[in-house]
């Protein structure tokens, strides 16, 4: 059991800030922040080799061996070459009642979502397919007809988790309604503290911003809405993309659309979409016409197309992964 905690830590918590640290390497982003960047490159960088290997019928013990040997090898290129600009004291600012209310929000949702775990119908597309890449070693094709599950193969999130199984030894069942959901909630937070750094210039309002979207969140629960699956269905390839990469595009959006801006916000840019494509299907479509929505307002805005042709070239994976499902189906 410590063990599992000891390697949870590692690959979900110390290796994705190493990452969000190297990438961002700039003072003002906050530590928690870096995490999150961290995470969105990890799944880009799984989500790029996993459609390969299922494309091309490898098994997935070689995905999540080769994969893990990727993730050691820049853990340790990381720490050799960027070692100073790693380690940031957490910055706790200023203390108010706003800030009390949001986080007891944040952490009582994460504490129902432990305690009480739930089992839904889409377990079977995510849980079982999970656990049958670790016993079988096939990924999202039967073994009678060989035919490609094409619908889940393109949005692998279930190897994704499948591998994370594999590197902490904790069962998938466990991983996907206890650990996930933890890590992906507070991700949803963070980023959206952060979209609050974007439209409020008084921290007391982004505080207050938290405590309405965690109010939201935990009484607007009404089947089908995101407040459904972000509290109940966290690990759902869904969430990833509504909770998570959407929000992440719309915050850095605000930096990437300016005159100021540099090529490592549209690479995190990049990175989203393919996290994206990795939780769902349903990104080919959704991410495009939000990413393109926000461009042609910031273009008309600024009158700088230039926006324009760096967006297009953020949308490529999602342009490639739907001629490829139109060329399987």
């Amino acid at each position: 059991m410590i063990i599992s905690v000891i390697l949870v830590l590692f690959w979900l918590i110390c290796i994705p800030y190493v990452f969000g640290r190297v990438l961002t390497n700039n003072n003002d982003n906050t530590v928690l922040f870096s995490w999150v960047i961290g995470n969105v490159f990890q799944m880009a960088i799984f989500f790029v080799i996993a459609i390969v290997l299922i494309l091309n019928r490898i098994s997935f013990s070689f995905l999540w061996i080769s994969y893990m040997i990727i993730m050691i090898v820049l853990f340790i290129l990381s720490k050799i070459f960027f070692q100073k600009n790693i380690f940031l004291k957490p910055k706790l600012g200023k203390i108010n009642i706003f800030k009390i209310i949001a986080i007891i929000l944040v952490l009582t949702q994460l504490f129902i979502k432990v305690k009480y775990t739930n089992i839904n119908n889409d377990d079977s597309s995510f849980v079982v397919l999970s656990t049958s890449m670790i016993e079988t070693g096939k990924m999202y094709y039967s073994e009678e007809n060989e035919e490609l599950n094409v619908r889940r193969a393109l949005a692998p999130i279930s190897a994704y988790y499948a591998t994370i199984a594999k590197q902490t030894g904790i069962h998938v069942t466990i991983i996907t309604h206890s650990v996930i959901p933890v890590l992906f909630i507070a991700m949803s937070y963070i980023i959206y503290y952060h979209l609050g750094m974007k439209i409020f210039k008084d921290q007391e309002n982004i505080w207050i911003m938290l405590i309405l979207l965690s109010l939201l969140n935990i009484y607007t629960f009404s089947l089908k809405s995101f407040a459904y699956y972000m509290l109940l269905y966290t690990w759902l390839g869904r969430v990833v993309l509504v909770g998570i990469v959407l929000p992440l595009i719309w915050c850095l959006a605000f930096d990437a659309m300016n005159d100021t801006s540099n090529w490592k916000t549209w690479f995190f840019i990049f990175l989203s979409v393919l996290s994206g494509c990795l939780g769902s299907e349903m990104a080919v479509a959704i991410i495009p016409i939000v990413l393109m929505g926000l461009t042609f307002t910031f273009t008309l805005l600024d009158k700088k197309i230039k926006y324009l042709f760096k967006s297009i070239v953020c949308i490529v994976p999602c342009l490639i992964i739907g001629l490829i499902y139109i060329n399987i189906k």
